[in-house]
């Protein structure tokens, strides 16, 4: 009982030094990439404290698992360095032994961070999600990025290709109206802004560009409008800050009940997709089969006979439209399927996410102890860079893996479990090392 208590007195403090100084460089992260945005649009101060602190949930989410890995380094590495543990060695006690209330913590971190990463972290991206688009709604032009599509606006996507802070001109503007019946793409060299009707709308005075779109009453001709100035108005812009609802949650907005309803009702499309086309694909090909059968081949005795070259052409025509229009259904059903395939793939991801990224804090203990223990370093420092090294390592394999995922490459099982499966393969095995020296 003495020497859990120590081992744990040993692991505790470091486990929250470790997570002071990662969330510390999350926050500080968070503060170059956001708050700055937000400071310039005059956003009340307990707003900006509210995004702040809703944001801060997720770094938590993340630097508990580095946290437990560099706490685990530093304590089994202080204690190498020291030769404490070739001491009890000597007195017959086993690295297991001291393995174990570090694994019994890490286990402990693990449940609360799966209740964490089910109800807090979703309410908290769904908060932050709703006060963002609440704020741009303030000053949408502090939204705009050089090089990313933006579509915060109703009915339109805007794209920047860069932008001069000093002047606020932006530069190489492609707008997407997707909101009317006939879509419009507007191109321009550059742009200036300004709010007019007390801020309602934000004006783009566009310079040196082009207006493309289809003739509303006839859709084979294109046109193609140049103009020197224009402008064009982006509506429904309020410059008073307002809470805004939204009332659909995205998959990491919701916990693991909801996304397994969510993903039971997709798969209930899924099927009434295939149930719905699948007759009518059956159907065009039995045609299709038929008029080929019966008007394209001519029988074995009237092989000698020529055939009526306007029937013929005819048929030809009529089976070519029936190629295209069964083709066209068979795409149709088959972008729809994969998109629905996509979606359940995207719910299962999350669903497995929440639990793997709580399990790494097993896994990062497993690993840790023989690592520190064979590396003979203790101390926040060397603790904290090999975590954060060894954390980059899982978080891009994460990531890519969630990608892969999402492509319907691999599995969601695989891609979330597979680096977990990897790393604690090696915390056995070095472990194992550690036991028979």
């Amino acid at each position: 009982m003495i020497l859990i208590r120590y081992v744990l007195k040993e692991h505790i403090a470091p486990f929250f030094a470790a997570l002071f100084v990662t969330t510390f460089l999350f926050v500080i992260n968070f503060l170059v990439e956001v708050l700055d945005k937000i400071l310039s649009k005059g956003i009340p101060a307990q707003i900006v404290l509210e995004i702040f602190t809703l944001n801060v949930v997720w770094m938590v989410g993340l630097a508990v698992p580095m946290s437990v890995l560099a706490a685990t380094l530093m304590t089994f590495g202080r204690l190498s360095a020291d030769r404490e543990i070739t001491a009890m060695q000597a007195a017959g006690i086993s690295p297991l032994s001291l393995m174990r209330p570090v694994l019994i913590f890490s286990a402990l971190l693990m449940m609360l961070l799966i209740i964490f990463n089910n109800w807090l972290l979703p309410e908290a991206n769904y908060r932050s999600s709703m006060l963002m688009q609440s704020i741009t709604r303030k000053r949408p032009h502090a939204m705009i990025d050089e090089g990313k599509l933006i579509n915060q606006f109703p009915g339109i996507q805007i794209w920047v290709s860069r932008i001069d802070n000093q002047s606020a001109t932006l530069y190489g503007i492609r707008i997407f109206e997707i909101g009317g019946a006939y879509p419009r793409v507007i191109t321009a060299d550059s742009a200036s802004m300004e709010y007019v009707d007390m801020g309602a709308t934000l004006m783009l005075h566009l310079k040196n560009g082009e207006n493309h779109f289809v003739d509303p009453k006839d859709s084979e001709r294109y046109f193609r409008i140049r103009f020197a100035n224009q402008d064009f108005a982006v509506q429904n812009v309020d410059a008073r800050f307002e809470r805004t609802d939204k009332k659909t949650r995205g998959t990491r907005e919701m916990p693991i009940e909801d996304m397994i309803k969510a993903m039971k009702e997709t798969e209930d499309n899924l099927q009434k997709l295939i149930k719905d086309f699948e007759p009518h694909v059956w159907k065009r090909a039995d045609n299709l089969i038929a008029i080929l059968k019966n008007d394209t081949i001519l029988p074995e005795g009237l092989k000698e006979v020529q055939p009526n070259r306007e029937r013929l052409r005819g048929v030809i025509e009529i089976t070519k439209r029936e190629e295209i229009e069964t083709l066209a259904l068979i795409n149709r059903m088959e972008s729809r399927r994969d998109g629905f395939s996509r979606q359940i793939a995207q719910y299962m991801v999350e669903i497995h996410k929440k639990i793997s990224t709580a399990v790494a804090c097993v896994v990062f203990a497993l690993i840790g102890a023989p690592l520190g223990i064979i590396a003979r370093r203790g101390g926040i420092g060397p603790g904290t860079v090999y975590s954060l090294g060894f954390f980059a390592v899982y978080w891009v394999c994460l990531i890519g893996g969630e990608n892969l995922a999402a492509r319907l490459i691999i599995s969601p099982e695989i891609a979330m479990w597979a680096c977990n499966a990897l790393i604690g393969t090696i915390g056995l095995f070095l472990t194992w090392r550690v036991a028979r020296r």
